[in-house]
């Protein structure tokens, strides 16, 4: 049964996943140290928290973050006021490898598992879809959270954004026809 939710958890990223974001998000540089940033997300519930964090990934705006703000996002990810949470957690998407994924891990590890770390998982595969993931590191946070989560519903959504990933990353070395 937990196969079959994994697999249409993968079937709906895949039909839900947005051209529109996937070129916003080749565009973003991360060597530069600045990222894009995102609009807060104002949520109330654990399942709005989710989709606003979803939506806050494919509208995010152009402006730039300073390494003053993503500071801010990695502090708000463990502030005691759950929106505050959740926008942090999705604006780190957007941040520079080297600063979220080790943010992004330690929500995985200690976030709420209803929402905040569904959310880290949503930044964690709009990172690697971004950026490729050329050292492996986002798909091995990712691994860690399937092999050693203490939540099946966090572990089903990491093996659903981790199978995307992977088909993403398989499409692209297709040669062009």
């Amino acid at each position: 049964m937990s196969m079959l939710a994994a697999c249409g958890g993968l079937a709906y990223l895949h039909v839900t996943r947005d051209p529109a974001q996937e070129a916003h998000s080749a565009r973003a540089d991360d060597t530069s140290g600045k990222a894009v940033v995102a609009p807060a997300v104002t949520a109330t519930s654990p399942a709005s928290s989710l989709s606003a964090a979803s939506d806050e990934e494919t509208s995010a705006s152009t402006a730039v973050a300073t390494s003053e703000t993503i500071a801010r996002w990695i502090n708000d990810t463990e502030s005691p006021v759950a929106e505050t949470r959740a926008s942090a957690i999705a604006a780190l998407a957007n941040a520079p490898e080297s600063q979220a994924i080790p943010a992004l891990k330690r929500v995985l590890e200690t976030g709420e598992p209803n929402v905040d770390r569904h959310i880290a998982l949503r930044s964690l595969h709009a990172l690697a879809l971004r950026s490729a993931d050329p050292t492996g590191q986002i798909r091995a946070v990712i691994r860690h959270a399937i092999y050693h989560g203490d939540d099946d519903n966090v572990t089903q959504t990491a093996q659903s954004l981790l199978d995307d990933i992977e088909a993403d990353f398989a499409e692209r070395e297709q040669p062009a026809n």
